[in-house]
Parts: C-alpha cells; sequence; structure tokens
C-alpha cells in the first residue's frame, strides 16, 4: 500500500493532484513511524529480564521514548505521547490503525481517536467501537477537532457510558500559567484563585509598588507588575529605578533564596549609572545572577549610513519605564494617508549596541531588559577554563560547573530541553578513566543520566568544543551542540582535549538503578480507573 501511494506522488499531474497525494503519503508514512515505534516497545519486552526492568527508574518505556525522542529530535514527554497513540492503535483500535495505514485519515484525527477511547476497558466494547470508527472513517469527511471529538464521544457513550472522558476536571479549580516570549523577553502570566488569596495578592501588590521612591520611573501598572516579580523574590519592596545617589529606597532588599542565572554580556552590566550609583555599590539581593562572558559585544555591522543608529543601552533601558511616547507628533486625523505613512516611516528606530542575554535554559532577554535586570542582580564572571587541566577529584568545583552549565544551557540528550540548573553533570567518559574537565563534562537530566550509566547499547563521543555524538543500541547516531553555541560561541571555544589510557566503559560497579513505587503500567490503570469512577459519582447524582 505505502509502494502505490509512494508511485501517485511520482505520478501526479497537477500541483492539486501532487498534494492531495502527498498528503495521503504523509499520513501513510505516519502509520508506518507509528507501527516501528510499537515495534521498538515489544522488542525491549522481549529482551531478557525486561520484567524487571518496568520497576526501574528509567525503565523500558522511558528507554525506548529516548531512543525515539534522539530519532526525532523532540523531549522523551512528545515521544512518550507518540508511543501511547502507538500501542493504542495496536493493541486497542487495529481496524483504526488499518484505515490509517491507507492514508485516508490524519494523525490528529487518529489521536483524538486513541485518546477519547482511552477509559474504555471492555474489550467487546472495544471492538465493537474500534469496528463503527473503522467503517464511519470513509465518510467522516473535514470536521473541527471539537466536532471530531464530539462524536467519537457520543460512540463511547453508547457502548460504556463511564468512559466518556470529560474536561471539566482538567479546568476546575485553581492554577498558574506562565508563558515566556523571548522576542520582547516579558512573561505573561495567568492564575485562577481562591476570591480571598486574590484579594490579598492585589493589597500586596498596591503596599509593595509603593515602597518607591516619587521619583521613580515607573506608571504604577508597572510597579504593581514588578511588585509580583518581588513576591516570588521574597522581597519586602521594590528596588526604586530613579538611580539618585540619596533615595533611601533603593536600598537592597533581603532576598528570599530564589536565583535566576542570566548570562550576559560585559557590555550590558557596565552601563553608566548618570546621577549615582544606589547605596552599596548598586549590588543587589541574589536573585539573578548575570555571567560575563568576557567580550565587549559590538556589532559593526550597522555603522552603514543607510543603517539605523546604534541607540545608547542606558538611554534604551530607561526607555522600557515610564509612560509610551506619542507615536504622532498631531492627531492622526491631520495627516493626509501619504503624510501619515511619511511620519510612521521618518524614525527608523535604533539598534542596540549590546547583544541579547539569554535565562539560563531559558528564554532570549534584550540586552536593555537584561541591563534591567542587572541594575539588582549579583554580577559574577563566567570563567573559560581555556587549556587547565583536569582537576583532581570526582565532583568539579563551582567554577567549573557553573561553566559547564552557562555552556550547555540544557540537558545534552538528543530532544531534551531541561535547563541545566536542574540537571546532573556528568562524566562522558565514567570517572576516574574520564577525567574532570571541561572536555569531559555534560549537562544530562536525571532520566537521561540514568539511561546512559545503567542501559546497554548508550554510549556518546564528546569533543573539546563541547560537541556530542550520540549512539544508539541500534547503532544510529544523533549530535548535539552546546546550547550557548549560537548566543554565546565564545563559551564553545575548545578545552584541553583528554587524555584515555584505559578502555572505557560503563562504570556501575556499586550502583543500583532507583525504583518506582509502581510500575508504570501499574499507575495508568489506576489514573484509568479513577477518572471512570468520577464518571460513576457524576452520572448517579
Amino acid at each position: 500500500m505505502f509502494d502505490e501511494i509512494l508511485a501517485a506522488v511520482s505520478a501526479a499531474r497537477t500541483p492539486g493532484h501532487g498534494v492531495r497525494a502527498c498528503a495521503r503519503l504523509e499520513n501513510a508514512a505516519c502509520a508506518a513511524r507509528l507501527g516501528h515505534m510499537a515495534d521498538m516497545l515489544d522488542a525491549a519486552y522481549r529482551v531478557s529480564g525486561s520484567a524487571g526492568r518496568d520497576q526501574w527508574r528509567c525503565d523500558n518505556w522511558s528507554a525506548v521514548c529516548a531512543q525515539i525522542g534522539a530519532a526525532h529530535e523532540v523531549t522523551s514527554g512528545v515521544a512518550s505521547g507518540l508511543l501511547t497513540d502507538a500501542v493504542a492503535l495496536r493493541e486497542r483500535l487495529p481496524r483504526v490503525a488499518a484505515v490509517f495505514a491507507e492514508g485516508v485519515i490524519s494523525y490528529r484525527l487518529v489521536h483524538t481517536m486513541c485518546t477519547r477511547t482511552m477509559l474504555v476497558k471492555d474489550p467487546d466494547a472495544l471492538r465493537e467501537i474500534d469496528a463503527e470508527l473503522s467503517d464511519a472513517l470513509v465518510t467522516w469527511g473535514a470536521k473541527s477537532r471539537e466536532k471530531s471529538e464530539k462524536d467519537v464521544d457520543e460512540l463511547v457513550l453508547r457502548h460504556d457510558r463511564y468512559a466518556q472522558r470529560r474536561t471539566e476536571s482538567a479546568c476546575r479549580g485553581a492554577h498558574l500559567d506562565v508563558q515566556t516570549d523571548s522576542a520582547n523577553g516579558v512573561c505573561y502570566v495567568t492564575a485562577t484563585v481562591l476570591a480571598p488569596d486574590g484579594e490579598a495578592v492585589d493589597k500586596r501588590a498596591d503596599a509593595l509598588a509603593r515602597t518607591v521612591c516619587d521619583r521613580d520611573p515607573r506608571t504604577l501598572d508597572q510597579r504593581r507588575a514588578a511588585a509580583l516579580s518581588a513576591m516570588a523574590y521574597g522581597w519586602d519592596r521594590l528596588p526604586c529605578l530613579c538611580e539618585s545617589n540619596g533615595c533611601e529606597a533603593a536600598a537592597r532588599p533581603a532576598g528570599g533564596g530564589v536565583v535566576i542565572h542570566v548570562i550576559a554580556r560585559q557590555d550590558i552590566v557596565d552601563q553608566d549609572i548618570v546621577d549615582a550609583a544606589p547605596p552599596g555599590g548598586g549590588a543587589g539581593p541574589a536573585d539573578a545572577r548575570d555571567h560575563d562572558s568576557g567580550t565587549d559585544g559590538k556589532d559593526a555591522a550597522h555603522d552603514g549610513a543607510d543603517r539605523p543608529a546604534v541607540g545608547d543601552l542606558t538611554a534604551q533601558r530607561r526607555a522600557l519605564t515610564g509612560e509610551n511616547s506619542a507615536l504622532l507628533p498631531k492627531p492622526w486625523q491631520s495627516y493626509t494617508l501619504r503624510g501619515l505613512l511619511d511620519e510612521l516611516a521618518a524614525d527608523p528606530g535604533e539598534v542596540c549596541a549590546a547583544g541579547p542575554a539569554t535565562i539560563l535554559g531559558g528564554a532570549v532577554l534584550p540586552a536593555p531588559v537584561a541591563a534591567q535586570v542587572a541594575l539588582h542582580a549579583t554580577i559574577k564572571a563566567l570563567i573559560h577554563p581555556g587549556q587547565a587541566p583536569p582537576e583532581p577529584r570526582y565532583r568539579p568545583s563551582r567554577t567549573l560547573a557553573e561553566f559547564i552549565r552557562c555552556r550547555d544551557q540544557t540537558c545534552r540528550f538528543p530532544g531534551c530541553s531541561r535547563p541545566a540548573t536542574i540537571t546532573d553533570i556528568d562524566h562522558t567518559i565514567p570517572y576516574p578513566v574520564g577525567p574532570t574537565c571541561a572536555s569531559n563534562l555534560a549537562c544530562l537530566c536525571r532520566e537521561h543520566h540514568l539511561l546512559k550509566t545503567f542501559w546497554p547499547g548508550w554510549s556518546s563521543v564528546q569533543y573539546p568544543d563541547g560537541t556530542i555524538v550520540w549512539t544508539d543500541p541500534d547503532g544510529c547516531t544523533a549530535t548535539t551542540y552546546p546550547g550557548s553555541r549560537t548566543l554565546f560561541p565564545e563559551l564553545c571555544t575548545p578545552t584541553a582535549e583528554i587524555a584515555v589510557t584505559a578502555t572505557p566503559r560503563k562504570h556501575i560497579e556499586g550502583l543500583t538503578m532507583p525504583k518506582r513505587t509502581i510500575t508504570r503500567a501499574d499507575a495508568r490503570k489506576q489514573r484509568i480507573d479513577d477518572e471512570r469512577r468520577r464518571n460513576a459519582e457524576n452520572l448517579s447524582r
């Protein structure tokens, strides 16, 4: 079937025929890909001793997801979702899988069916649902996601009244969402809390917003937003931004133990303060740590006369606060269309002289935003180890560990995006055969650290510039690069090469894999039973 669809793509007579044929080919290829994922899981369970590994913290499922994630360059969570659908198609919805293999339906619809039928436990009901779905897919047609979910839910409800997926439980109750926009260096925070708690947050924000002096350039709304940050840092007041030498409100507040690591170049943290620095030398509490990479960050690409002017970083930083300036000098109604367009195009804006900064393992910060953060941050130089010899111990020094985390930014396993602040620092070649030096150290999250340590077939080779080449149990390779490679390439300057005299091997003598309290399969069964029980309780009322 797959070969027939591929031949149809080659034989397409018009672009329209090509689009239709390629869409069917894409669907069929996705079905084949999920089938191979299910095969990988089956192969993992056929290996001798696999049953005992189901209790491992990094179990059979995790190992297969890691291999899928490395092949697709996606996170383990995404890989787990794909594998879940692959298993559901093979074991629960085989007739839907056959239709999918023909390229008739898309993966989005398949995912909806796998998800919405998850709670069905009776084998006979599941077979009937699978048969009715496969028959209906022939005339399913184009539907929105909401309409597809509704139709599948109605079918499930006819066969098993306790198996309908309900979204109320996911939407009910308190929640807090934080979404970062790297384009402008801000976060969007939304929360649902109890009414008394909301009142307390509102009053606390007002109180903190009024702890600055009258010369602070921020509006009340801007200070209320900053008050939310102060609550997170554990401050008892806002640091004033008037930058005046005699401001009593500029005293540094006591930190609350929250540390945000920010990597920035020297020109961002060395900006001039025109009036005077706040008392205490301008250093603030340890709420943020701006690491200097040792370069001036200047960009000569904008020196041409036809380029926008290079702005002053201090002025751009100060422009982040206060009221927005008027877009036009006169009311827009007084302009002709051509005059309005000319007026809007008259100011081309400014190019920032300094390069951006980055939260360690997180968002990119425009230089003016990073410069404002640096006003009340503890500044610490980041030291590149250069050609320094290995350290004579297993655990790296604090200076070396900080460099490794800033160089790598995230877990170095293919597809993993866990920030370096919560990862282990692993010896690529196990210690003591492998030395404790930058060329042999990398950040790995706990899951992938356990995978590399205990699972046979996985190996990695690290190069002096931080590049790591991974090889999976099938012999396929994937290459990962340090996260600083784009914004801070100087951190990837090669460090001293390592000399290994013994044969590297997995070093697990005396080590044991951490265990789960219950297996992943039992946990999934428990979640299904819990949701079915809630459905039964709701229907009995």
